[in-house]
């Protein structure tokens, strides 16, 4: 699930909402345990890249369940950081922005990110 989150579903978000995505800064590097590691930068033409960022402002550790939850939007985050679901560090309001700018594809547009 993860891959095609990232290699097409996110990248179509951002070409579907372009104006929104150009509108922020920064990036989110995200490791899914035993699905792989990506780096997400807002505000780049190129904005999915493979490999987990050092230099990212977010860094997010997902459980493969947590993050399917995450995608569809039903992630409880506190809940989840407190189970050691989810481990983060950095800027959250870069989390922040980019479930904000999901959620009305999620909803809206019937947007289904299972692989």
């Amino acid at each position: 699930m993860a891959a095609n989150f990232f290699e097409r579903q996110l990248p179509l978000i951002c070409v579907q909402r372009i104006e929104d995505f150009f509108g922020y800064s920064g990036s989110i590097a995200f490791e899914v345990k035993g699905e792989g590691k990506w780096t997400f930068s807002f505000a780049n033409p190129e904005p999915v890249q493979s490999g987990f960022s050092d230099d990212a402002e977010l860094k997010l550790w997902f459980t493969p369940q947590s993050f399917g939850q995450f995608v569809d939007g039903s992630l409880d985050a506190v809940a989840a950081v407190s189970k050691g679901e989810v481990k983060a560090k950095g800027e959250f309001e870069l989390l922040t922005a980019l479930g904000i700018l999901m959620t009305p594809l999620q909803k809206n547009l019937g947007w289904d990110a299972g692989g």
